[in-house]
């Protein structure tokens, strides 16, 4: 090595977490498609895309879980105790559902700094954060059923509630 010859150390690669509020009976698509919306506004590929985050009461959420799979990331369930924190834009309709000022930024947030604010659809809020150097996924919330484990439990509900 020369004098003055400088090395650098490899930056470690964005990993990004997409925080998603969403109501019931949501198109997959619409989630797909606001992620890869706020992604592509915040000047991140597709591929730092980590995981989707939301509200451990969408455990069984058809959508979110096919958004999941279509987005090729797991989603990761936070309980209300995690998503407690401060938002820069607390939404007094999601307050009113669920008691908690956010979900998606929120989400956001427990992964690491806010690189978008919430992004809205009609049925669908998306928040992105820059994960700390520190996260895990596999210290982060709790894992989502598999789709077809979801839809088993679906059915297996249903079939309870209707008797047979």
């Amino acid at each position: 090595m020369g004098q003055g010859t400088v090395h650098t150390i490899p930056a470690e690669p964005a990993r990004v977490l997409a925080g998603i509020g969403s109501r019931r009976l949501t198109d997959p698509q619409e989630i797909i498609a606001l992620v890869g919306q706020c992604l592509e506004e915040a000047g991140m590929p597709l591929a730092t895309l980590v995981a989707l985050a939301s509200h451990a009461r969408k455990a069984g959420d058809p959508a979110l879980l096919a958004a999941a799979d279509g987005l090729g990331v797991p989603l990761r369930l936070l309980d209300g105790h995690a998503l407690r924190a401060a938002v820069p834009t607390p939404s007094s309709v999601v307050e009113r559902h669920t008691g908690l000022p956010s979900i998606a930024e929120a989400c956001a947030l427990a992964a690491g700094t806010l690189l978008l604010p919430k992004r809205q659809t009609a049925r669908v809020t998306c928040a992105l954060a820059l994960c700390r150097p520190s996260w895990q996924l596999d210290r982060f919330g709790q894992p989502a059923p598999q789709l077809a484990n979801a839809a088993t439990q679906a059915s297996t509900s249903a079939t309870s509630r209707a008797g047979g």
